[in-house]
């Protein structure tokens, strides 16, 4: 696929997966966020916004990366599901927390989520190590926001 074809829809498919996940979470996440007891290590709304240009542009690299991939292996085809499929999960975790505003689903579906970006990590590493480097720092993240969960859950009971 040439480069600009490879940029077009890769950004396309980051639009989408953002806008999907605006339109999940609703317009009332800045009011559950405020009504919930937070753990002391929580970050205010703003860092929120950061980690999210964060993790789309780890999404961007590695779409284009594996657009840009000449060979026909099955491990490119698996990592391109497997990215997509954490997008999808991505906005289907903002639905159950910000609208059905369960934090027991929503950290049973980030336990699930972190399970297919793992998956995701160890096929890139068959074949793009590039890729894989830019997605270890989001596999950091999830270990914070795991932990985060489990403290808003503990925080928050119902």
């Amino acid at each position: 696929m040439s480069t600009i074809s490879a940029v077009t829809i890769s950004l396309l498919i980051c639009v989408v997966a953002a806008a999907l996940e605006g339109l999940f979470a609703g317009k009332k996440v800045k009011p559950f966020l405020e009504k919930l007891r937070k753990p002391r290590f929580a970050p205010p709304l703003w860092v929120w916004a950061i980690v999210g240009v964060l993790y789309y542009l780890i999404c961007f690299f590695i779409l284009f990366r594996l657009f840009r991939y000449e060979d026909n292996a099955s491990p490119r085809y698996i990592s391109l599901a497997l990215l997509l499929a954490v997008m999808i999960l991505n906005a289907v975790w903002n639905y159950v927390f910000f609208r059905l505003e369960n934090l027991a689903y929503s950290f049973a579906l980030s336990i699930f989520y972190s399970l297919v970006a793992v998956a995701l990590f160890l096929f890139l590493w068959q074949f793009d190590y590039l890729a894989a480097y830019v997605l270890i720092p989001y596999l950091v993240y999830l270990f914070y926001a795991f932990y985060w969960g489990w403290g808003l859950l503990k925080l928050n009971p119902k």
